[in-house]
């Protein structure tokens, strides 16, 4: 089959596994490895209490299941990587009819920002291992990281025009659209344009913007900055859903007493079968932005994760992990 046979599913969807990646002593996290270390063992064991976890692991490292054990629903497979953030290096997969294609796009370390020859190469190892022998993968030479797009399910795709600029400047902005529609069978493209938070090398990936909690819902990230906070909202003021009506906005709260030179962006929330993972700086804002995503989702057990050695890398959990659709999502 080929994408335009294949649905890309909202992260709402059910879910047969959430992927990560455990932190190595070698990589970037080595002078934090302890802390970072904890942070992932949490989000693992918190992540386990509503589905599997994939976890890809270096060969002969055993540090991971050391803390986590062995159990069913954990499967760990060994495979070498140049950094831990698989939202943006790890398969993108669509449905159709109980088929699932898992796509395989061009990885760069974030415009050449960082060696990812490993990460690049992740997929194509994904693909010979048993546990995706159902999968069909295709690889694409379009550079596309994970954290860069937003579903709704039903072909709508929200980005960062921000983003796709830098990250392919020799590409006009309809040749980009091109790609995105045709890889993912979008029927409509929905964009905002903002310059990446302070602490974000992602050159401004969407899901530290901006994310849909439902089809008519956008939560937005509050920023240190208040003319850019009105910006942003104003830009997605000016969308509108499939059916033609603007869609409700929900401002998340700011972390205003950490580091503001950190990514905080409380929009980095994950979606798991019947839970949804709230990141905590270590502000008094953790609370108040777990219960607004909890009113938000209230089929959903709102909990919160330690984050505050991930984002010290410019980064949050969801940034650390990629899902895994059902078969049938």
């Amino acid at each position: 089959m080929h994408p335009v046979d294949y649905r890309l599913p909202a992260e709402w969807e059910r879910q047969s596994a959430i992927m990560l990646v455990w932190p190595f002593a070698d990589g970037d996290w080595q002078h934090m490895i302890e802390s970072i270390r904890e942070e992932y063992a949490e989000f693992i064991s918190t992540a386990l209490e509503f589905q599997a976890v994939v976890l890809l692991v270096p060969p002969d490292d055993q540090e991971a299941r050391r803390r986590l054990g062995d159990r069913s629903d954990l499967h760990y497979i060994e495979v070498r990587c140049n950094d831990t953030w698989c939202r943006d290096f790890g398969p993108i997969t669509m449905c159709n009819a109980g088929k699932r294609l898992a796509l395989d796009f061009y990885f760069d370390g974030w415009g050449g920002r960082h060696e990812a020859r490993l990460d690049n190469r992740v997929n194509t190892i994904l693909a010979r291992h048993e546990m995706f022998a159902d999968f069909d993968f295709r690889q694409s030479l379009f550079e596309l990281e994970g954290g860069a797009i937003e579903c709704d399910g039903e072909g709508t795709l929200l980005i960062n025009r921000h983003c796709m600029r830098a990250r392919a400047p020799h590409l006009e902005d309809s040749e980009v659209d091109h790609e995105l529609k045709t890889w993912l069978n979008a029927s409509r493209l929905l964009e905002i344009d903002m310059p990446p938070l302070p602490g974000d090398d992602t050159d401004g990936h969407i899901d530290t913007l901006a994310r849909f909690t439902d089809r008519e819902t956008i939560v937005f990230q509050t920023m240190a900055d208040a003319s850019s906070t009105r910006t942003l909202n104003g830009q997605l003021e000016l969308l509108r859903t499939a059916q033609g009506r603007a869609y409700r906005l929900i401002a998340l709260p700011r972390a205003d007493d950490i580091d503001p030179g950190l990514a905080a962006s409380y929009v980095n929330f994950v979606l798991l079968n019947d839970a949804v993972l709230v990141p905590a700086f270590g502000s008094r804002a953790d609370v108040p932005a777990r219960e607004l995503l909890s009113e938000l989702f209230p089929d959903r057990i709102a909990k919160s994760v330690d984050a505050r050695t991930l984002v010290g890398q410019g980064g949050g959990p969801h940034c650390a992990s990629m899902q895994i659709p059902t078969a049938l999502a």
